[in-house]
């Protein structure tokens, strides 16, 4: 497996009085992300390092009580040359928080906490990884390679890294990477910017990163956004739907109200007609109705069939046999019952087409309805 060096800054330092040595707490050392590397033709490759692989148990546990190294050296670290090349160690407590694997530190050798003293503070990983090719994008980063089963080796302190300034012993939060080019007249270096090599001057790398920075913050501020507003119209359409079928429930429960209410009316009207039945009230019911038969079939006649006619379809039919222009539609029980018995104290008369109903003379009423007719009714006795 190739070896291959990432960058990570040191926080949280303390020296220790009795014996000198520098230690530092919850120091990043790795993090996920896209990073260029160089491949033996000189050109540049960008290889991810996904949360899946770097951040994998397998990994973080590899993390653990390994030789700290001023920069890298040219292999990797054993027991055979850890004596030349080991500065310190890391401790045994290598974790995930975020995107990152973190692990506190301690640094042994007094010319290399000179140099952190002096600003010499990235720090950067040696391991060997499995370079698998796979085309794709990590956070709007485009890769051409997966790195897989991730074994950190060694944790150098170097002046730049290429995890970038978030990865280092102080802490600092630039997020690019940047590749020398040879050969150039002008001092220039290669940049990431949104995910694409561009060449700028050296003095730009900066502002350059900063950028790269602002815009990967945009496009994570964008996604969130876009991510709230989903949500968002998840929620209106939920609570749309909670509203449409409360307003479904509500409506059936109007529904049920109603029929409930017309029970009540029809249970009432019943009972009512049941009071008809009870002691006389028959005996009156049934004289009222043969009191009404006798007065209207002196207009309806012999052939009239009473049978199942209502009183108010009955008194109808006796106005309509004098005015059979008549229409009784939206007419209401009292003006009915007044018309009938303005009519009934009319006998019909057959002494002629031009005959009109007898008026009794005690009765304007009776005598107004008679001068309104003007043919005669030739049904019944006089």
């Amino acid at each position: 497996m190739p070896a291959r060096y990432d960058t990570a800054l040191i926080s949280k330092i303390s020296k220790d009085p009795n014996t000198g040595f520098l230690h530092a707490k919850n120091v990043p050392i790795a993090r996920v992300g896209v990073f260029p590397y160089r491949t033996v033709n000189d050109d540049v490759v960008m290889e991810a390092k996904l949360p899946t692989e770097l951040l994998s148990d397998s990994t973080v546990e590899s993390a653990k009580s390994k030789p700290i190294t001023d920069d890298h050296p040219p292999q990797l670290v054993t027991a055979d040359n850890s004596k030349e090349l080991m500065k310190g160690f890391t401790a045994e407590n290598a974790h995930v928080d975020g995107d990152m694997v973190k692990v506190d530190m301690t640094i042994t050798d007094a010319d290399l906490i000179k140099k952190i003293g002096d600003g010499k503070e990235e720090l950067s990983i040696g391991f060997t990884t499995e370079v698998v090719p796979a085309q794709g994008e990590y956070q709007g980063v485009h890769y051409d390679s997966v790195q897989k089963n991730i074994q950190i080796n060694h944790v150098a302190v170097v002046d730049k890294g290429r995890a970038g300034h978030s990865v280092r012993i102080t802490g600092d939060s630039a997020e690019m990477v940047v590749v020398k080019e040879k050969g150039e007249s002008m001092e220039t270096t290669k940049v990431m910017l949104d995910g694409a090599n561009v060449t700028v001057a050296v003095s730009d790398a900066d502002q350059v990163a900063k950028s790269n920075t602002d815009l990967a913050s945009l496009k994570k501020q964008l996604a969130d956004a876009q991510a709230k507003v989903k949500d968002l119209q998840a929620q209106i359409e939920e609570a749309q739907g909670k509203a449409d079928k409360a307003d479904k429930l509500k409506k059936q429960a109007d529904e049920a109200q109603a029929k409930a209410d017309a029970a009540d009316k029809q249970i009432e009207e019943l009972q009512s007609k049941l009071k008809i039945y009870e002691g006389d009230g028959l005996d009156k019911m049934i004289e009222a109705k043969l009191a009404l038969e006798k007065d209207a079939k002196p207009f309806l006649g012999d052939s009239y069939d009473f049978k199942g006619k209502t009183d108010k379809e009955i008194k109808i039919a006796v106005i309509k046999a004098i005015d059979d222009s008549f229409d009784a539609k939206d007419k209401s029980n009292d003006y009915i019952n007044a018309f009938f018995d303005a009519v009934k104290v009319n006998k019909p008369v057959t002494i002629g087409a031009n005959a009109k109903p007898k008026a009794d003379a005690q009765d304007p009423a009776a005598e107004a309805l008679a001068a309104r007719y003007s043919l005669a009714n030739k049904r019944g006795e006089n």
